[in-house]
C-alpha cells in the first residue's frame, strides 16, 4: 500500500480521487445508466419516479436535480453513510490502497477508543444495576411512565445507585485506570474532601450514543424534586452537547425514510414516540438548538417538525429553532400540542392514532407559526401591531421562490390581520422592488434541470464568473463579491478570489475547500451550469451591474439623508464640516463614473 505521512493534506485528497472512480463509489447504492457524459439514476436521497440524479466522472461531482443535494465522492459518502469528513477520508484511502500514517493521531484514536470502553462498561453496570433489587426504584418508575421492558433494553438504561463510590470501584476493578475515568466524565473531584466521587446517583441513567453507535456520554434524572432535575454527562473530549442529538443512531434510517427528522426536547419525550413506532424523533439533549445539532440532521433529511413542550419557555424556543433549522437549509415546521402538554404526555393521555392524527391536521409552517405566535404577543391589534407583524415575517415571505406559496402567506396574514391582500402585497412590493438574487425554494421537490429552466439569475453570474476571469474581474471591479443574496455564494466568490493570488487556484482546490466547508452541494450545482454553458450574456451582465450601482447609490443617499437629521439635531460645527467635506467627495465620485 502506498503510504502518505500527513494529515489529510490535499494531496491525499487528491490521490484518492485519482485512484477511485465516483461512478464506481455511487453505484454501490444507485443503478447508473449513461447518457451523453453523464451518468443518470434514481436518487438515493429522495424518493422519486424518474431520474434526476446525475454524475460527472470527469469532475468527479454529483447533482440532484430533484432535491439538491450535490458535490464529490467525499460529499457523497458523507450523505450516504452519515459520515463526518474525517470517517470518511480514512474509508475512502483504505479502498484506493494509500494508508495514512499519522504516529500522533494513532494515538488519539487509541486515547478515544479507551474513553468509549470505559462508556461502553459504565452503560452494561447502569443496565445490570435496573435489573437487579437495587434497580427498583428506578423500574418502577419507568413502567409507570409507559415504558416497556422491550424499550427499556433497546436503549440500554439503566440505574445509578445512591451510593459515592460503586461505579469508580467497579470500573477499577475492570482494569481501567482513574486517569480514564475522570477523562469520560463519570467521577469528579471533590475538593474538600481531596477525593473523587461518582457524578450519577441515585438516578434513571439514559446511554448517549453517537450517530455510528458509540456511547459517548450520558444523561441522568432524579426520582424526586432534588436538583438539578437532569444531569448530563460535562463536556469531555468526546462528548459535547451541541454536536450530538438523543437518539439518532436508533432514529437515522427512519429519519432518512420519512425524509423528515421530529425534534422533541427530553428523553421521554423522544423514547415514548420510538415506542409508538414514530422512530423518526430526536432530542435536543436538555439544551437549546445549536448550529451543529441542524447541520447534523441536515445530513439524514430536507424537512425538521418540532414538537416542543406547549408551555411558555418551549415556545420560545421553537422560535429560536425555527430560525436555526432554516438557516441551515431545512424546511421547518411546528406542532402546538393542547392543554400546555409535552408529546409524551399527549401520547400517554390519548395515545398513538390520536397523536398522529393530532400533528396531521395541527402542524403549521414556520411563516404560519411565526404570524400566530406575533400576535399572541400583541395585547391589542392596533395599527402598530399589525405593521410590527408585517415587518416580523416580511423576510420569510419575501424569500419564497413559489409565487403559489408567497400568495398563499399573503392570504394568511391578511386574514389574520384583519386587512386588504393589496395593502401586504404593497407593502411586500415596495421591500422588495431593488432585491434581486436566489430566492428560498420551500415548496416541494422540484426538478431544476435544464429542462425546466429554473436557474435564477445568481446562478448564472457565479457560474460566469468561475467559468471565465474576464467575467469575474468585471464584476468584482464594479460591485465587489458581496452583492450575492445567498450566503455559500458569497463564500464561494470571495474563496476563488483568494485562490487566484495563490499558488493553488483554480476550480479543483476550490472542490476541496468545498467540500470541507459543506458547500459541496452549491458548487455541484454551479459546476454543472458550467459544463452546459448554462451563464450569463453581456447584456444581463451589464444590467445587473447597473441596478446594483443604482441600489448602492440609493443606500448612500439614504445614509447621508439620516446622517444630516441627526446634525439638524445635535450636530456642532466640525460635525457639520466633516458631512460637507463628505458629501463633496461623495458627488465628485457620483460625476466621474458612479459609486463602487
Amino acid at each position: 500500500m502506498k503510504t502518505i505521512a500527513a494529515f489529510y493534506d490535499d494531496q491525499i485528497l487528491i490521490d484518492i480521487q485519482s485512484r477511485l472512480d465516483i461512478v464506481d463509489i455511487v453505484s454501490e447504492t444507485v443503478k447508473l445508466n449513461r447518457k451523453g457524459n453523464r451518468y443518470w439514476g434514481l436518487c438515493p436521497f429522495h424518493e422519486e419516479k424518474t431520474g434526476s440524479f446525475s454524475v460527472t466522472p470527469e469532475k468527479n461531482m454529483f447533482y440532484c436535480f430533484g432535491c439538491h443535494a450535490g458535490g464529490d465522492m467525499f460529499s457523497f459518502v458523507m450523505k450516504r453513510d452519515g459520515t463526518d469528513f474525517k470517517e470518511t477520508v480514512e474509508m475512502l484511502a483504505a479502498k484506493a490502497g494509500i494508508e495514512i500514517v499519522k504516529s500522533v493521531n494513532k494515538k488519539e484514536i487509541d486515547h478515544r477508543k479507551r474513553i468509549i470502553e470505559v462508556n461502553k462498561t459504565a452503560a452494561e453496570y447502569y443496565a445490570k444495576i435496573f435489573l437487579s433489587q437495587n434497580g427498583v426504584p428506578g423500574k418502577e418508575y419507568l413502567i409507570k411512565r409507559g415504558l416497556t421492558a422491550a424499550t427499556i433494553a433497546k436503549y440500554q438504561l439503566g440505574w445509578a445507585p445512591d451510593k459515592w463510590n460503586n461505579l469508580e470501584e467497579y470500573l477499577l476493578q475492570k482494569g481501567f485506570s482513574q486517569e480514564y475515568l475522570k477523562l469520560s466524565g463519570l467521577i469528579k473531584r471533590s475538593d474538600k474532601q481531596q477525593r473523587f466521587y461518582d457524578l450519577f446517583r441515585g438516578r434513571i441513567i439514559f446511554p448517549i450514543y453517537q450517530y455510528n453507535g458509540d456511547i459517548i456520554g450520558f444523561g441522568g434524572r432524579v426520582l424526586d424534586d432534588s436538583l438539578p432535575k437532569y444531569l448530563n454527562t460535562p463536556e469531555t473530549e468526546i462528548f459535547s452537547k451541541r454536536n450530538n442529538l438523543y437518539g439518532l443512531f436508533q432514529a437515522r434510517e427512519a429519519i432518512r425514510l420519512q425524509n423528515e427528522a421530529i425534534i422533541v426536547e427530553g428523553y421521554m419525550d423522544c423514547l415514548k414516540l420510538h415506542q409508538a413506532d414514530i422512530k423518526h424523533t430526536v432530542a435536543s439533549l436538555g439544551t437549546a438548538l445549536t448550529r451543529e445539532q441542524a447541520v447534523l440532521l441536515r445530513r439524514y433529511a430536507e424537512k425538521a417538525l418540532i414538537i416542543y413542550d406547549s408551555d411558555e419557555a418551549g415556545q420560545r424556543e421553537t422560535l429560536r429553532a425555527i430560525e436555526i433549522l432554516a438557516k441551515e437549509g431545512l424546511k421547518v415546521s411546528v406542532v402546538t400540542l393542547p392543554g400546555a402538554k409535552d408529546p409524551d404526555e399527549y401520547l400517554e393521555l390519548c395515545g398513538k392514532e390520536e397523536f398522529i392524527h393530532y400533528i396531521q391536521n395541527n402542524k403549521l409552517s414556520d411563516i404560519e407559526y411565526k404570524i400566530n405566535r406575533y400576535l399572541q404577543e400583541q395585547k391589542l391589534l392596533n395599527l402598530e401591531a399589525k405593521i410590527r407583524t408585517i415587518n416580523l415575517v416580511k423576510d420569510d415571505i419575501e424569500q419564497l421562490s413559489n409565487e403559489l406559496e408567497k400568495d398563499y402567506f399573503v392570504k394568511y396574514l391578511a386574514k389574520k390581520l384583519l386587512i386588504e391582500e393589496n395593502l401586504v402585497n404593497r407593502e411586500l412590493k415596495n421591500q422588495d422592488k431593488y432585491k434581486t438574487g436566489i430566492k428560498r425554494n420551500n415548496s416541494k421537490i422540484t426538478r431544476d434541470n435544464i429542462k425546466y429552466g429554473n436557474y435564477g439569475l445568481q446562478d448564472k453570474i457565479l457560474a460566469s464568473m468561475l467559468g471565465s476571469q474576464e467575467v469575474f474581474d468585471r464584476i468584482k471591479n464594479t460591485i465587489g463579491l458581496d452583492f450575492f443574496a445567498n450566503r455559500d455564494y458569497r463564500t464561494l466568490a470571495n474563496t476563488y478570489d483568494e485562490l487566484r493570488g495563490s499558488e493553488e487556484h483554480g476550480l479543483p482546490k476550490l472542490r476541496l475547500i468545498a467540500a470541507e466547508k459543506g458547500l459541496g452541494p452549491t458548487l455541484a450545482r454551479i459546476m454543472f451550469l458550467i459544463e452546459d454553458d448554462i451563464q450569463i450574456d453581456f447584456i444581463e451582465l451589464e444590467e445587473f451591474i447597473r441596478k446594483v450601482k443604482v441600489l448602492k447609490r440609493k443606500s448612500q443617499w439614504q445614509r447621508i439623508y439620516a446622517e444630516l437629521s441627526k446634525l439638524e439635531n445635535d450636530g456642532d460645527f466640525n460635525s457639520l464640516l466633516r458631512f460637507i467635506l463628505n458629501l463633496d467627495q461623495f458627488l465628485n465620485h457620483t460625476r466621474e463614473g458612479g459609486i463602487r
